[in-house]
């Protein structure tokens, strides 16, 4: 809480303030004043509405939105907090206390883009700069949930009139072959002949995953319990490996491999080897 405040009235004149404009100020200050009082006294239902009076009186009166903001997060009326620190925000556009505390209310109440909005305009030597970027970080993995839920939803009711399923267009790709998904929801396409495994996020931001001289005609795909990513090179007789830190490697080496799957249960790789028509098992 701000301690209370003096009234200058001399000061007022001094910069050419009319005299209804220094009662209106006197009586903000006033009430401001037995707000502060009724709060030190535990009436924090009369103190609220002493800060409101004020408020209405000069709608940018500082001290007043402050207190008025801190009294409503601390019992809870995080919603009715909002007002006073938007004004507060008006008034010092970079405070990062009241960034924060916009943010934190907003991502409370499940608004996360405009929660993200004010949290990442905290300044990194900012004191709520790091306790922020946890609920960025927060936000950003809820909003991939969120963008995969409703892609999940969608799909659901895409059927034509005899009950078979329609499709959505993602990505275009050149030849893609194999296709997988990461515990992160992750999609991973191979390029056949673009030598190229790309990726794209929940977001639907599309990158290329990996585009090491080891993959040479992929084919399959498979992600295991680490999110390992595994390769089938058709056209160079083996299996490689990426790691989740891109280190690519040759896992394994075999003779025109085709189709990939990864069994969760028993931590092994099935691959069909289409030059000897046989399946291969490899325990991870």
């Amino acid at each position: 809480m701000k301690n209370k405040l003096l009234i200058l009235l001399f000061i007022l004149f001094s910069f050419g303030f009319n005299q209804a404009l220094a009662d209106k100020t006197e009586e903000a200050v006033l009430l401001y004043n037995e707000a502060i009082d009724k709060y030190n006294a535990n009436d924090v239902d009369k103190s609220i509405e002493l800060f409101n009076k004020a408020i209405e009186i000069n709608p940018d009166f500082y001290d007043a939105n402050y207190n008025l903001a801190q009294i409503l997060i601390s019992i809870g009326k995080r919603e009715e907090a909002m007002k006073p620190l938007e004004t507060i925000l008006r008034l010092k556009p970079n405070d990062s206390e009241t960034l924060y505390n916009l943010g934190k209310i907003q991502y409370q109440r499940g608004y996360l883009s405009s929660s993200f909005g004010y949290l990442s305009k905290i300044k990194e030597n900012a004191p709520q700069y790091e306790t922020a970027k946890q609920l960025l970080n927060k936000i950003e993995k809820r909003q991939d949930e969120l963008n995969l839920e409703a892609k999940l939803t969608e799909h659901k009711n895409l059927v034509d009139a005899q009950g078979k399923a329609k499709s959505i267009e993602l990505a275009e790709y050149s030849a893609p072959s194999g296709v997988a998904v990461d515990s992160k929801k992750n999609i991973y396409i191979a390029s056949f002949t673009e030598n190229i495994v790309y990726k794209i996020t929940p977001r639907g931001q599309k990158t290329t995953f990996s585009k090491s001289g080891l993959i040479k005609g992929p084919i399959g795909l498979a992600v295991d319990k680490n999110d390992n990513l595994y390769i089938s090179n058709y056209s160079s007789n083996n299996i490689v490996k990426i790691t989740p830190q891109w280190q690519a490697s040759v896992f394994a080496d075999v003779q025109k491999p085709y189709c990939l799957i990864y069994d969760d249960e028993h931590d092994r790789l099935y691959v069909t080897e289409q030059a000897t028509n046989k399946l291969l098992k490899f325990d991870l």
